[in-house]
């Protein structure tokens, strides 16, 4: 690279993200087409390969969050999300006092929230997070026997145990017991959670937290599985504990055509199994004696470090065989992104060394290159598209350089905001006057550079829905060709959308690799 070349690359290095974004800036809506006109540049539009991939199985015990419900997508049909979860004791060797009797029993999962106005009683209103669907679903927990291991015992013990999406059957054969709980039409409430705690004065204080699933499980269950085993080997340390109680299965079944998805964190600190029991205690009296009273104690068990998603679900027909036809060689009309157990799309952008020789002949200063999916309209009008896709270097399971090169690019303070961070590299899903996206832009330009200049590998790329486009980590796949892993924020959430492929019938919104430059004399 001669002096002259590098002096502009180092420019123009430093503005690449600021014209990337000021672009969306000059595009504007005439009789529904997109006009473009980035700072007066050449263009060149190279073909590219895009297909999808159906996700048959991927790991969901590295989630950090579950999804739990029910969600019937227009476009990918009705999926069914289940969890199995350990139960962990906070401190080895509980003691409950004398006589301990059992009162009540609550099941708490805190439902992702955040505070509204006041009502008319001063009471906070609450706004429920990621939520999808609002129709009643059928919930119960179980107690499992199936052992969950922390680490896999085919490595030594050395690596963390997988477990799989498409688990469930073997899952529901160790369940024991009858079902501890049981709502056959259950709906997220945002109400606010409210109990009663004895202070030191022994007044009650009210104590106002955000909306849960909150439910009660049976007294005699708990008061035999946990209170009656004080002093016994099986609550002596976690190990002993986790192979006595194993697990607790929550499932979710549809009642109707839709339903209701919730997202979780079953590791919140508020999430666990508590038991409000009263053990018999001397206290003082007024004439200085003594007297036995019951007083009041809580001892809660939490989610353990093994919690498993799993999915249940089948495509329609149509959509499953256009699946299946995308053409790794020639690419597709359509494609399919899906949240879940879901479908990616693989991108190849160059499709041979001899085309990526050709460029690096052309002494071209590569300003912006982009990869523009337009959503596909006519078949995914009027759904509850994603707000962010992720674009990633698919062979090696890693970020792409744009990405990195964004996380250095502070966004006025939005850089943690999930719906608008990291724009520079993904834009958020721009939308019509109805509401109706239009597509999602990703910037490829120092992937491509390196690609260009520097020599590095042509990799092919995994495009996927995303809850969380700051969270990168990526989860292992198997039964399925060619994939590896698959994103862990594509895994927990039920969106999906249809783009236009390399092949799409609208020449305009085809997808093409777009790279503006300047020649270099």
């Amino acid at each position: 690279m001669n002096l002259m070349r590098m002096m502009y690359k180092t420019a123009t290095l430093l503005v690449v993200v600021f014209a990337f974004v000021a672009c969306d800036d000059e595009y504007s809506t005439v009789g529904g087409e997109i006009i473009e006109n980035p700072s007066n540049l050449e263009l060149e539009e190279v073909e590219v390969t895009a297909y999808s991939k159906k996700i048959n199985s991927v790991q969901t015990n590295n989630l950090g969050n579950h999804l739990l419900g029910v969600f019937n997508h227009p476009i990918y049909g009705q999926t069914t999300a289940s969890i199995l979860s350990q139960v962990s004791l906070p401190t080895n060797n509980p003691t409950f006092g004398v006589e301990p009797e059992l009162d009540s029993v609550v099941l708490t999962i805190p439902y992702f929230s955040t505070e509204g106005e006041l009502d008319t009683d001063g009471n906070i209103e609450y706004v429920l997070d990621s939520i999808y669907g609002n129709t009643p679903i059928k919930i119960s927990v179980q107690e499992s026997n199936y052992y969950l291991n922390d680490l896999d015992p085919e490595a030594d013990f050395q690596e963390r145990q997988k477990y799989y999406s498409d688990q469930q059957d073997l899952f529901e054969q160790n369940l024991v017991g009858d079902v501890i709980y049981e709502n056959d039409n259950f709906i997220p409430s945002p109400r606010a959670i409210v109990s009663y705690e004895e202070n030191a004065e022994g007044q009650q204080d009210t104590i106002t937290s955000g909306p849960a699933l909150r439910v009660k499980l049976p007294v005699d269950y708990f008061q035999e599985k946990i209170i009656a085993k004080e002093g016994s080997s099986v609550l002596s340390n976690n190990n002993n504990f986790k192979n006595y109680l194993r697990g607790m299965f929550i499932k979710a079944e549809p009642t109707a055509e839709d339903g209701t998805m919730i997202f979780f964190n079953l590791q919140d600190s508020d999430a666990g199994i508590e038991l409000f029991y009263t053990t018999e205690v001397e206290t003082s009296t007024d004439n200085g004696g003594t007297e036995t009273v019951r007083s009041p104690r809580n001892y809660q068990l939490n989610f353990g470090s093994t919690i498993v998603n799993t999915f249940e679900g089948e495509y329609p027909g149509d959509v499953l065989q256009a699946i299946e036809e995308s053409n790794e060689d020639t690419g597709a009309e359509k494609l399919f992104l899906n949240g879940g157990e879901g479908t990616m799309t693989i991108v190849e952008l160059f499709e041979s060394e001899a085309q990526i020789e050709a460029f690096r002949e052309n002494n071209w200063l590569i300003n912006e290159a982009n990869l523009s999916f337009y959503v596909d309209q006519d078949f995914a009008s009027e759904i509850n598209e994603p707000t962010r896709i992720y674009l990633y270097d698919l062979d090696n399971n890693r970020i792409i350089a744009d990405y990195n090169f964004a996380l250095n690019f502070v966004q006025d303070g939005n850089e943690n905001n999930p719906a608008t961070s990291l724009s520079s590299f993904s834009t958020p899903l721009e939308r019509d006057e109805d509401g109706n996206g239009i597509r999602y832009k990703l910037n490829v330009t120092q992937h491509v550079n390196n690609i260009i200049e520097n020599e590095t590998e042509n990799v092919r790329l995994g495009l996927a829905v995303t809850q969380n486009i700051n969270i990168t980590n990526n989860a292992a796949v198997r039964n399925t060709e060619d994939v590896e892993f698959y994103p862990v924020m594509g895994v927990v959430t039920p969106q999906g959308t249809v783009l236009h492929g390399n092949l799409s019938n609208d020449e305009e919104k085809r997808l093409k690799l777009r790279i503006y430059y300047t020649e270099i004399n």
